[in-house]
Order: structure tokens, then sequence, then C-alpha cells
């Protein structure tokens, strides 16, 4: 049985520019819609799957030098952008694989916040990532 253990070198990458060093947490959701599937007569509340969904929630440590954490992520906030790829994974180090898959998709960032945090703590800035196409799980 393969256990991932602790977790400490995820990876972040978007539109190509990997942003791993400053992630402090990712989150991957992926859902399917519900779609009622009964009929009169049933007496079961059915449902089948619909249309995929899938959203990545990143929390960052803020940066504001060139080419980091606020440059990269400001330049996608203007309305009317074109989706970009967006990649994750659970470990940076180590080869994709079946053990080590990738999940990579279009999307578009459909909120950013730049400044976060109560006194006294790490700037952090956090963004959200909406699917514009489908997401794919690499194994190779």
């Amino acid at each position: 049985m393969a256990i991932h253990g602790v977790w400490k070198d995820g990876f972040f990458q978007m539109d190509g520019t990997d942003l791993s060093d400053h992630c402090r947490e990712i989150t991957l959701d992926m859902s399917l819609a519900e779609l009622p599937d009964n009929v009169h007569g049933d007496n079961t509340a059915k449902v089948r799957a619909g249309l995929e969904d899938w959203t990545i929630t990143v929390t960052f440590l803020q940066d504001f030098a060139a080419a980091k954490v606020d440059q990269s992520l400001q330049a996608k906030r203007t309305v009317g952008t074109a989706s970009f790829n967006v990649i994750v994974g659970a470990d940076k180090t180590t080869a994709v694989s079946s053990t080590n898959p990738r999940y990579s998709g279009n999307a578009i960032m459909s909120s950013y916040s730049p400044m976060r945090g109560p006194h006294g703590t790490n700037l952090e800035a956090t963004a959200t990532f909406r699917a514009a196409g489908n997401l794919t799980r690499q194994t190779s």
C-alpha cells in the first residue's frame, strides 16, 4: 500500500510559471453535477453524472518582486483574459507516475486576494482557478 506521507514538495505551475516555492496550501476539488434521473413510479430519487467541474485554490506567501506571486497573478485578473494552463501535483521532486500523478487543465483565475492574514503573521495571498477546459490526470 502506497502512502504519500508528509506533504512538503507540492507542485503548482500557472501558464508556465512555477510558483511552487511560494505555496503554503494547494487544494484541488473535482465534482460532477448531479442530474435528476427519477421518473413517476420510482420510489427512490436517483441521479446520474452530469458535467465535470474542478477548482484549484492556492494560498501563497505573498511576493511583490518581478515575476513572482503578485505580478504573475495580477496579469491574469483582467476581464476577458483568455484561459491558461495550470498544473498541480503532490511531489515536485519525484517523476510523474501512477503513484505521483499531476493534474492539468485550462482555467481562468476567478478570484485573487493579494493581501490577507492577521497582524504579526506572514503576508499571504489566495487565488482560485476555475475550469475552462477538461482536467487531465497525467501518470507518465
